[in-house]
């Protein structure tokens, strides 16, 4: 289990009965969790799992018992210190105002309570989590005229923003289509696992609990039924009589995991992809290209870029390292040697859909060496119809590339697919 014994649970209950208004809810709970742990919570309709995270945030008061969060009892926390602490995504947001995506995603960190109005950290923090969740684009976007999905990606960028140690989902992904679902899982377990956040997610998905989890917590008619690895609590018996239908559990061949029906991406169980990779971008052609590889697990740098330009932007608010030149010069000898020492130190070169001219051809010049060192390189196709250059000096440098053995991409999934093959023992690594 993650954390020391010498640090508090991130969160526990000791004992804890809750209800509303004389009803009892929840009864005599009790678990930790440790911090840097991914936990899910299950259970049927009704059995007490909403009223656990109301609990667990102070929202309810426990009729006997206590809530402790990192230490200290929930009830002695004052609101903003609540709000450094937890992080928490509800099943749906509600804005009665007419709020801007940007505007939602800032409030998580005005909860913070700091004093005068966002600075630069506060404006960095919002832009990464956008980016995080793929709502940067509809930044300016009223929120109450998003999709169900979008506005969960919303919620859990307000969320992120406010940086919290522990963050608490409430069926929160249960809007989003398969391929968001998948990226917001991954971006929940790129930040327990980087960040070491830890993680409550409520979920009826039992083989999604199952992949992803850490620990399952059982609970049923407001008790805690069972508390353990996936294994443990994945039982028939169990589960049948829970559940209150006829289950079958079988172990999927894949992955060694519980499961009751279907199958989640089992890459979301892989471990981290560690290897580094150098992106040439701009024109904002790099801010997918970060998210979704930041996604996956890869170690990034980037540049050369212009100080101005939107990737740069990105990359700073990601926190990826970046060589940076003056808006409307071309690359100079400082940037060009910080460059290559980037490179150097990566396992390979992704150039993205960025046009090129006389002011940063030099990074093709730069992909060429890499490649020359025996790097790989990814490039974007269509370099023709991006070349200002004089004398199509950018599809020339191209075409040599791609004698060299370039790999050509066309889309974000086809540049996803040939990364994989290049490495393959990181995909099957356990």
């Amino acid at each position: 289990m993650p954390g020391s014994t010498d640090c508090p649970p991130a969160l526990a209950f000791r004992g804890v009965t809750a209800g509303y208004k004389g009803r009892t809810v929840l009864r005599e709970v009790d678990f930790e969790i440790a911090e840097g742990e991914f936990v899910s919570l299950i259970g049927p309709n009704g059995s007490g799992k909403s009223t656990m995270l109301k609990t667990a945030t102070g929202l309810v008061k426990p009729l006997e018992g206590r809530v402790e969060l990192f230490g200290r009892e929930v009830s002695s926390l004052k609101p903003r210190e609540r709000a450094s602490l937890i992080g928490v995504v509800p099943q749906k947001l509600e804005s009665p105002m007419a709020f801007t995506v940007g505007e939602i995603v800032m409030i998580g960190r005005s909860v913070r309570g700091r004093w005068g109005g966002p600075d630069a950290a506060d404006h960095d923090s919002a832009e990464r989590a956008m980016i995080y969740t793929n709502v940067l684009d509809l930044k300016d976007r009223l929120f109450n005229q998003l999709s169900a999905g979008e506005q969960q990606r919303t919620a859990l960028a307000m969320a992120l923003a406010q940086e919290p140690r522990i963050i608490m989902l409430d069926e929160s992904i249960a809007h989003l289509d398969i391929n968001h679902s998948q990226e917001v899982l991954r971006i929940l377990m790129n930040i327990n696992r980087e960040e070491k956040i830890t993680v409550l997610l409520v979920s009826h998905d039992l083989n999604l609990a199952a992949q992803i989890a850490d620990r399952l917590m059982l609970i049923d008619h407001g008790k805690l039924v069972r508390n353990g690895a996936p294994g443990e609590v994945m039982q028939e018996e169990l589960l049948r009589r829970v559940y209150d239908c006829d289950l079958r559990v079988r172990r999927d061949p894949f992955s060694g995991n519980p499961v009751v029906s279907g199958v989640l991406d089992a890459a979301l169980r892989r471990p981290p992809v560690q290897k580094r990779l150098h992106v040439i971008s701009g024109g904002g052609s790099g801010i997918e290209l970060f998210r979704r590889l930041m996604i996956e697990g890869f170690d990034l740098t980037a540049g050369v870029l212009n100080r101005l330009d939107s990737d740069s932007e990105a990359a700073r608010a990601l926190d990826i390292p970046s060589v940076l030149e003056q808006p409307f010069s071309p690359v100079g000898g400082e940037a060009l040697s910080e460059a290559r020492r980037m490179i150097e130190a990566a396992d390979g070169v992704i150039i993205g859909v960025v046009p090129f001219g006389p002011g940063n051809l030099v990074n093709l010049d730069l992909a060429l060496a890499a490649q020359q060192a025996g790097k790989p390189v990814w490039l974007a196709a269509g370099i023709a119809a991006r070349d200002y250059t004089s004398g199509k000096a950018a599809a020339e440098k191209a075409r040599q590339l791609l004698d060299g053995g370039a790999a050509e991409w066309s889309n974000i999934q086809e540049l996803m697919a040939r990364l994989k093959q290049a490495w393959p023992e990181q995909q099957t690594q356990q």
